[in-house]
């Protein structure tokens, strides 16, 4: 369920530039992120494992004399990381340590590739630039959150440029070349890893937003069918309901053979009480008839008001007899309350009310409640305050 005021509070986060998310939406959104990016975070970490090994073919063109060195070492490293990795995403469950596991094995073998460099007798010199994929890899692939990967980001720097200028030592001006490439492609990536992580939160809080919106419409819903089936008065079910009602346990009563029974009742003297009292009185007489009524009645029986002073009763499993026990004590407990008429003034009220049992004469609903209707007119014709069975 979501309040007007929560699904404010997203579209504010949504409106806001930098989408900030804290507490419970924090805690959602890695539990998002977890859901959506798992497996494109296990495709990327094993893409680019495969990467850094295929690069051992590069070192073999460019530096003959690291040929398979430089294979089997790198075999070898990934022999002990690649399962390490495996490992951690297999077992672990948190968004951010699985979004950073990539970058922190790209500082590792950055070390380890440098490490491989210092041992040839080739120059490196122009080499050197091979080592962007390194920045440009670890934040293409950060998608939960930018500021680890901006940590990771500076500690790839730090690597690549210690390792370049002890490689490039005595030759003058190389380093400087290469922070003049470096350092645009570093601001370059670490903006697209800004960028990413940005439009990651943006597409969970829109993601949100439509499940807030669902709910709210799925609510609204369900509260215009309620109104639709509800008498705004009384509270009680409408004539529309019953009828759906009424026919769903008239067949299950035909099917099981099940006696079943029908109450038509009506305030006598409605109208003098109308004209008498005012309309407000008039309702608040319809209001106490239906919590008295459904204080003398089962769950599982069908009360509802039919139209005007006229409510109807359905009866589930009750045979004539047990019926107009019902009718009777729903009658004198109406005829017992008191109804406050304002300036002081109380009044009491009286029910007359029909009987009808289902049977093999009754086709359908509709006779069955002009039976009942035909047995509340002789409740009337008898007197009032009454009951009469059809």
């Amino acid at each position: 369920m979501s309040s007007p005021a929560q699904r404010s509070h997203v579209e504010a986060l949504l409106r806001h530039p930098l989408a900030p998310l804290r507490g419970d939406l924090r805690k959602a959104y890695d539990a998002y992120q977890l859901k959506h990016y798992w497996r494109f975070l296990l495709l990327v970490n094993i893409l680019a494992h495969l990467a850094f090994l295929s690069y051992g073919f590069a070192d073999a063109l460019v530096l003959p004399d690291l040929r398979w060195r430089s294979l089997i070492a790198r075999a070898a490293f990934l022999s002990l990381l690649f399962p390490a990795v495996m490992l951690i995403f297999w077992r672990c469950r948190n968004a951010q340590l699985l979004d950073l596991v990539l970058p922190s094995c790209i500082v590792f073998s950055a070390m380890f590739w440098f490490g491989l460099l210092a041992t040839t007798e080739y120059p490196t010199g122009n080499y050197l630039y091979a080592s962007l994929v390194f920045i440009v890899l670890a934040n293409l692939c950060v998608q939960v959150r930018f500021l680890p990967s901006l940590v990771t980001s500076l500690l790839i720097t730090l690597v690549v440029l210690v390792g370049g200028a002890w490689l490039n030592r005595g030759v003058e001006g190389a380093m400087k070349i290469f922070i003049l490439v470096y350092f645009p492609v570093l601001f370059f990536s670490l903006f697209i890893s800004w960028s990413t992580t940005l439009d990651r939160r943006r597409t969970f809080l829109r993601s949100v937003l439509d499940d807030m919106n669902r709910d709210a419409l799925s609510q609204a819903n369900e509260r215009l069918q309620e109104l639709a089936h509800t008498d705004a008065l009384t509270g009680l079910h409408n004539r529309r309901h019953f009828e759906e009602s009424a026919r769903q346990e008239i067949s299950r009563a035909r099917r099981h053979r099940q006696p079943l029974c029908m109450l038509a009742m009506d305030v006598d003297h409605f109208k003098l009480i109308n004209d008498g009292h005012g309309h407000d009185v008039g309702d608040r007489v319809l209001q106490v008839l239906s919590v008295t009524a459904r204080s003398q009645l089962r769950e599982i029986d069908e009360l509802a008001r039919f139209g005007g002073e006229e409510f109807v009763v359905l009866l589930p499993n009750t045979p004539r007899e047990q019926a107009q026990q019902v009718a009777e004590r729903l009658r004198l407990a109406m005829a017992e309350r008191v109804v406050e008429a304002g300036n002081g003034q109380t009044l009491r009220c009286t029910v007359s009310i029909g009987i009808v049992q289902l049977n093999d004469d009754t086709p359908d609903l509709h006779a069955l409640l002009k039976a009942a209707d035909r047995a509340l007119y002789q409740a009337k014709e008898s007197g009032r305050n009454r009951t009469c069975v059809a």
